[in-house]
This record gives C-alpha cells, structure tokens and sequence, in this order.
C-alpha cells in the first residue's frame, strides 16, 4: 500500500495513528511517536525532520509516494462465546473479509 508524503504529513499533523514502517528513498524508515517523525535504520537521518528541512517544498515532491510496509498478521478465530447477544452474522462477515483481503493480497504479491 503507498501514501503521498502530503498525506503522510497531514495524518501526523492531526495525530491520527501513523504507518509503523515506510519504505522510501531504498530505504526503511520506521516511525517514532515521541518525535512524531521517522528514523532510517541505515542512517541517523529523520523523514519529516531532514528531507523536508533540506529540500525545496515543491508540490513534485510532497506527492512522491512511500510504500507502507505492514507484518503479517495472523488470521484470528471466531470466539461465538463472545458473540452471545450480538448479532454473529455480522462478526462472521468480518472475519471472511478479513480472509478475503489475505487472500488477495497473496495473489497480489505472486504477480
């Protein structure tokens, strides 16, 4: 999945929850609550803090794409226990769409 570094930026503006991972610049960036910004693993630089504070704010730039770099996360079963009173059908609508979006994201990576 990629996000325009505008986009990016707007999100961490507002505080809302933010990629744990980026991809960009063939490197791997990973964010940093505290500092509300992203440290390369590879180098002591920061995302927001270093390559906006040295380059030119062109609308070129702030729309270049970072991959968003998720883990895999296990598929969890349906507890109907915790279901009582509530509307299963619902839940178990979730849980095939959640399989669903695995699926295609596999078949997505095999191309």
């Amino acid at each position: 999945m990629k996000i325009k570094i505008i986009d990016l930026l707007i999100k961490n503006a507002r505080g809302e929850e933010m990629p744990e991972t980026v991809g960009f610049a063939a490197k791997i960036w990973i964010y940093v609550p505290n500092m509300q910004d992203y440290f390369c693993k590879d180098e002591p630089t920061w995302l927001f803090s270093d390559w906006l504070g040295e380059i030119e704010l062109t609308h070129t730039f702030l729309n270049r794409e970072v991959e968003i770099i998720e883990e895999d996360k296990r598929i969890e079963k349906i507890d109907c226990a915790s279901h009582i009173g509530i509307d299963l059908s619902e839940a178990v609508c979730n849980k095939l769409n959640e399989v669903i979006d695995a699926v295609n994201k596999l078949m997505e990576n095999k191309k």
